[in-house]
């Protein structure tokens, strides 16, 4: 890894309209299936409402993150080399393969830009991109700046992702520069569990059912998970899963667990972070989790638990950071940043 590549600057986006999560729950069908874990989904989760998006779009949302973060950056846009879009559900159009990479090129002017996406990872796609971002700009002298995107519009009635979250709409966007010698970006480390990649997924319309289509919640548009095997083949392994990423990541640079001063984690659920943080021993002071009133915005979760605690004074010069996620596909994920 290029220690000096870091994060120059990083943004969000949220709509302003917000659903309450007692109306969620009446909307949405509720599950029947029972959850593994010794918790009452709907009173255990800690979220109290949801942003959501009314007329704009994914790519909308996208869009108005990167031109928050490219106004806060005071970055000329045509400064911008590479430009990625780490969207988990990409969703305006169905093909060529698209993605609002293009789109936001086109939005704010990044008329020197090569755009293109990295759309795998599920919420753990944020880690992936900067994989991938990190190793494009230490092996090319072209791409000096980069500018990573995400934007996310859950279908109307689909935000309750049981059994562990509901989902919230937003997007966010992060520069990436080299030559940087604050927020540097140390390593990055990701793994992924192949015979899992089905058992969230959203059908589409090539794997549509005729029974499906129409009505109040139509699955080929919705994400559809299995419960099942969700009991049985993720949790035993997930924080298994969790600890190799984030060992291997520190392993990278030759720290240890008690090094880190702060923890970026998802908002997936008040009880799932709870575990995480008994499991690795991490008091709650270094976590981020006042974000949790945000709802969960899947791989968005990692900005915006950054620039939240970055805003709240808990990140400071010399403090060594961790972002750890995971998400469907399936993937984990983590990686250090040097304030």
């Amino acid at each position: 890894m290029n220690a000096n590549i870091g994060i120059f600057e990083a943004n969000y986006y949220l709509p302003p309209t917000k659903k309450a999560l007692s109306q969620v729950f009446e909307d949405e069908e509720k599950p029947t299936e029972a959850f593994a874990a010794n918790v009452d989904f709907e009173k255990d989760i800690g979220i109290e409402a949801l942003h959501v998006a009314k007329n704009e779009t994914a790519a909308d949302l996208c869009i108005n993150a990167a031109k928050l973060t490219m106004a806060k950056s005071g970055i000329d846009p045509k400064e911008i080399d590479l430009i990625i879009d780490f969207t988990s559900i990409p969703e305006d159009y169905v093909a060529p393969t698209w993605s609002a990479a293009g789109q936001v090129q086109k939005a704010i002017g990044a008329t020197r830009a090569f755009a293109t996406a990295v759309n795998t990872g599920g919420c753990a796609s944020y880690q992936t991109t900067l994989k991938v971002a990190c190793s494009l700009m230490s092996a090319n002298d072209r791409y000096n700046t980069a500018l990573l995107v995400a934007g996310d519009k859950t279908p109307e009635f689909n935000h309750n992702y049981f059994p562990i979250t509901v989902v919230s709409d937003g997007g966010s966007a992060v520069i990436l520069k080299k030559n940087m010698t604050k927020r540097r970006i140390l390593g990055v480390e990701v793994a992924t569990v192949g015979r899992l990649h089905d058992m969230w997924f959203i059908p589409g319309i090539h794997n549509r059912k005729p029974e499906d289509i129409g009505g109040k919640y139509p699955r080929w548009l919705h994400v559809c998970g299995d419960v099942q095997r969700f009991n049985k083949e993720l949790i035993p392994i997930n924080l298994f899963m969790f600890r190799k990423v984030m060992l291997g990541v520190l392993k990278q640079v030759g720290k240890k667990m008690e090094d880190v001063s702060f923890f970026v984690y998802p908002t997936f659920s008040a009880w799932d972070l709870k575990a995480f943080r008994e499991a690795f021993r991490v008091p709650p002071e270094k976590f981020s989790t006042e974000n949790m009133h945000h709802g969960h915005l899947q791989e968005t979760d990692m900005v915006v638990g950054y620039v939240d605690a970055l805003n709240a004074g808990r990140i400071k010069d010399g403090d060594l950071v961790m972002l750890a996620t995971n998400g469907a596909g399936f993937s984990w994920g983590a990686s250090l940043v040097q304030h």
